[in-house]
């Protein structure tokens, strides 16, 4: 028997007592979410997610941290703000934020210094920071500072025409390299070899793009920091400082004066010694968090050199099977590479390389490592290069890695988005998306066309 249909006053009525529960449901599901710290963002660039850097901070803090954030009512800032203090706050439970009017409370403002809306104290322990631009990038570093026991000193070689670490021009300059380093504690020195030892306190040095070569007593000095053992990252471009290279070979470090072609790693419509370099994930810790992969202009090879006792190396970057080394230097002049049999060396070529060394101790003394992680291109970490791909995260987990701080290595938030501010296209993918466009869908249209045409005619 079928039931009578329900009249319009009795459906609205359903509908009214369904809209409560309905309602109540949304409440408790967004309360839960929110007591657990659970959100999905679906923004391209991640926006309101934590980077893979801030957890590793966040989740490995020493100490409790309180963040005082003196904000304005009515600034249009303030949601942005609370948020990134939201989720800081939801992942570690040794952070505790105090969100303060600084108009309400003007003593307290005076107390921390305090001069501008906006502006942030984090205190842990007796040490304080404070700074008015509240980013992830620069919380993050605050909480260093104020929570690391020691600040570790990072020594950049100068006197040969190195990159300059005060140099802001955006080809030549070093200055963001200096300025990540600093944000992740790093103390940044320049340091000569030339009349004076490393300084003792230098957890890393860096040879960053030396125009001219090394004197002899620079390269003992050089020596006797390594037989300490000590840790060295070397970016070394093509036919720049032999010496130097020859004196690497002793540490198990090949460098050929050569340069690296890879016409399938091009980037479509640039020259043809700008290349990405792939990166394997899991062959090694520098590697395993980056989403992409190196663009290097103008590199020579790095090999390791198997005859020298008491060292072992590993390949870290190399280029395809399609790339070569060549010692047919006029590339860098005409920027036309062309492979040649018996000359040039088929790929692939590895480009990055790490040796791990233990130097000759004292009897009793624990033998220690050394390691010298060596890059044949140094322009990537320049301020024009850094910031693409995966240049920035691969200078800065090199550091990490040699730094003995494994758990600083991470991947950092882009100031210039993949896909957004940030896109490239490879040579094949250039190439397919020209003959698919330019050739194969108008002869598809002329073909249509000429079959209609014809179909017509017949009819």
């Amino acid at each position: 028997m079928a039931r009578p249909p329900l009249s319009a006053r009795t459906q609205r009525l359903r509908i009214a007592l369904a809209l409560p529960p309905l309602v109540g449901i949304f409440f408790l599901g967004q309360a839960i979410l929110d007591h657990r710290a659970l959100r999905l963002d679906l923004t391209p660039e991640r926006r309101y997610t934590l980077s893979d850097q801030a957890k590793k901070v966040l989740d490995a803090l020493p100490a409790d941290v309180t963040i005082h954030a003196f904000l304005r009512a009515q600034d249009p800032r303030n949601p942005a703000i609370q948020d990134l203090l939201d989720r800081i706050r939801a992942r570690s439970p040794r952070v505790h934020v105090d969100v303060l009017d600084v108009n309400k409370s003007p003593a307290l403002a005076r107390q921390y210094g305090i001069d501008s809306y906006g502006a942030l104290v984090v205190e842990s322990d007796g040490r304080r920071r404070v700074f008015s631009n509240p980013v992830e990038e620069v919380l993050m570093a605050a909480l260093l500072q104020v929570t690391r026991q020691q600040r570790k000193v990072v020594g950049f070689v100068v006197g040969h025409g190195e990159g300059d670490l005060n140099d802001e021009d955006r080809r030549r300059g070093f200055s963001t390299a200096r300025r990540l380093l600093e944000q992740e504690y790093y103390e940044v020195r320049p340091v000569s070899l030339l009349g004076d030892e490393v300084p003792p306190e230098t957890a890393v040095l860096v040879i960053a793009g030396p125009q001219k070569d090394f004197l002899a007593d620079e390269l003992g000095t050089l020596g006797r920091y390594l037989e300490r053992p000590g840790q060295v990252l070397v970016l070394l471009d093509p036919l720049r400082a032999p010496e130097l290279a020859a004196f690497l070979r002793r540490w198990g470090v090949g460098l050929a004066p050569d340069v690296v072609v890879d016409p399938s790693a091009r980037i479509y419509g640039g020259e043809e010694l700008t290349m990405r370099v792939p990166v394997e994930r899991g062959r090694h810790p520098i590697l395993d968090v980056l989403d992409a992969p190196a663009l290097f202009s103008l590199t020579r090879s790095v090999e390791p050199v198997t005859d020298v006792p008491g060292t072992s190396a590993e390949p870290l970057l190399q280029t395809s099977n399609e790339s070569w080394a060549t010692t047919d230097t006029s590339v860098l002049r005409t920027g036309l590479p062309t492979f040649v049999s018996g000359r040039d060396r088929p790929g692939p070529v590895t480009v990055g390389l790490e040796v791990d060394f233990r130097p000759v101790t004292d009897p009793g003394v624990p033998p220690r490592l050394g390691r010298v992680v060596v890059y044949g291109n140094a322009q990537f970490a320049n301020n024009f290069f850094i910031e693409f791909l995966g240049n920035k995260d691969l200078f800065l987990n090199s550091v990490d890695w040699l730094a003995h701080e494994p758990q600083a290595i991470s991947h950092r938030p882009r100031r210039q988005a993949l896909g957004l501010q940030q896109f490239f296209v490879s040579s094949e993918q250039g190439n397919a998306a020209f003959w698919g466009t330019v050739v194969v869908e108008p002869a598809v249209f002329l073909l249509v066309g000429v079959a209609l045409a014809v179909r017509r005619r017949r009819g």
